[in-house]
Formats: structure tokens, sequence, C-alpha cells
């Protein structure tokens, strides 16, 4: 008899493997391609947070299996808004809450870099007046972060003028895991990364980080082409001049997280011990996280650009 526990993520999982599948089918048009799609989404996002759960039960914590979150496409364009853990007991000391922290990132981003390597190779490169651009006036475009752009180069190549990548669908599924693993990094509240930075620093300092975060984000959200537009207006632009490659136009998405990270709060609960000292090891692995968020970090990660 399975019990409750298992029964309601078991649950989860088998009607977010159906949305996802169906979001793949709805984006591809094949089965194949929905199929491909959810197996890729699934396992990343399930290696993100069994990467929690088996840190969590190798050091004791009360902790739930992965509750997956299906949506039909009509709310959520790739079938799911992701999937989460609950921890139902304090962790014993920074160190434990330091491994079961950095342990999703890794264990995520570990099966998404192949995942988007081999979903390269199946793309094409399609030119803009052939049949499959005919009938479109608009298209999503997808952020290129570091990570993005270096495996593009690798496994496809320079994209000719007046021709657009096509990503296949496990491709798509592996920068939603680069995405993913970006929102989760970042160093603040009770996020992953915010766990990270209060092992690392004080509280003293997460807080301070925490709310640097947040500014961060709004200023990723509102861009500096608006600064720059409005001291145009005011006959200012000499005084206000920025260099062209810090010009940008925000992402209303980055405003969102902003919000969401102040309404859940920029503190961290304290650890049931006081110890402050994690070790050089698990600051190379922060480090590691760091390189991490940079190298998977786009400042524009959806657009909507006119084909005509």
């Amino acid at each position: 008899m399975i019990r409750r526990s298992t029964a309601i993520p078991l649950v989860l999982f088998v009607l977010t493997a159906a949305t996802t599948f169906l979001s793949g089918y709805m984006i591809s048009g094949t089965r194949s391609g929905g199929f491909l799609f959810s197996l890729s989404l699934v396992a990343i996002l399930g290696a993100h947070e069994m990467g929690h759960y088996l840190y969590g039960r190798k050091y004791g914590v009360s902790i739930t299996l992965p509750w997956f979150i299906p949506a039909p496409p009509f709310l959520s364009p790739i079938g799911t808004f992701g999937a989460f853990i609950r921890i139902r007991s304090r962790i014993r000391g920074r160190r434990e809450l330091f491994d079961i922290g950095v342990a999703g990132p890794i264990a995520g981003v570990a099966v998404a870099l192949p995942v988007l390597f081999v979903g390269f190779l199946f793309s094409d490169v399609v030119a803009l007046d052939s049949e499959r651009f005919s009938e479109m006036k608009t298209a999503m475009s997808l952020g290129n972060s570091l990570v993005f752009a270096l495996f593009s180069k690798i496994a496809v190549g320079e994209i000719p003028q007046g021709h657009e990548l096509l990503l296949h669908p496990v491709a798509f599924a592996g920068w939603i895991g680069l995405f993913v693993t970006v929102l989760n990094l970042m160093p603040a509240g009770q996020l992953d990364g915010g766990h990270i930075v209060y092992c690392v620093f004080s509280e003293r300092w997460h807080k301070a980080i925490s709310v640097v975060t947040v500014v961060f984000l709004v200023v990723m959200g509102i861009g500096t082409a608006p600064l720059v537009d409005l001291a145009d207006y005011l006959g200012l632009g000499a005084l206000v001049g920025l260099p062209p490659w810090v010009v940008f136009e925000g992402w209303i998405g980055w405003l969102l997280w902003a919000i969401l990270l102040l309404l859940l709060g920029t503190s961290h609960p304290p650890t049931l011990s006081s110890d402050t000292e994690i070790g050089g090891g698990r600051k190379k692995l922060a480090f590691l996280s760091l390189l991490i968020f940079i190298s998977c970090f786009t400042p524009v990660p959806i657009s909507i650009v006119e084909l005509i």
C-alpha cells in the first residue's frame, strides 16, 4: 500500500509528465518532440530536487519527496510551475545547510548542460524566408547566457546572415534548466543561493547581500535605457551619457522576482547550531556556484522579436 507521503508526490509527478508532454507537443508538433521535452525537463527539475532530498536524508532532516507542480499549457507554456521539497524540521548546522542547499543547483545544472548540448545537435538553422517562417510575423527569442552562447558556438557554429536557430525541444528544456538554476542561485532570502550566502558569511552580511540582490533585480527589471531616454528628454543627455554596452532594456520578470523576494523576506532563520566555519572545500563549492550563476545568467531571458 502506497503511503500518502509517497502517493501525492507520485500523482503530481505523473500529472507534470503529462502536462509537460502536452506543452512539448504543442511546441514541436510531434509526439516524439513532446516526449523528449517532457523527459528532459522533468529530469532536470527532478535532479535538482533530489539533490536537496538525498542530502536532507543523509543528515536526518525531515524532508519530503519532490512535489512537482503541473500546469496546463494555457497557464504555463512549459507545462509546469517547477518543483519543490518541504523541509519540516530545523537543520542542525551551517555545514548541513550548505550541503543541502548547494546539492540542488549542482545536480540540476549537471543534467541541464548535457541536455542543452545534445539539444543543440538536433536543432535546425533555418532561413528567415523559408516556409517555416512564412506565416510568422513575430517569434519568441531566448536570452543568450555565456553557457548558452558557448554551447551554440561549439555544436552549431556561426549562424549565417538571414537565418535563425530553431531550438529542438530538448535544447529548450536545457535552456529552462539553466534559467531555473539562476533563479535558485540568487543570493537572497531562503533561495538556494541565500542558503549558501548565509553559510559562508554572517547573518548581517546575508541580509545586506539579499537587499543588494533585490536592488539589482529592480535595475535589471527597469533597465538603463529609460534613464537615457529621460535624460535626453530633459536635455541632460551629456551629463548622464552612458557607454553603449551598459544601455539595455529591462525585463519585467526581474521586477516580479524582486517583489516576490520582498514578500518572502530577505532574512534567514538560524540553524540549531551556531557553528560558523564550513571549511575550505565548501567555500570552493560556493565560488563554483557563483560562477554557475554568472555563466547561466541572461539580462533579458525572453523577448518577442519581429520577423517582418
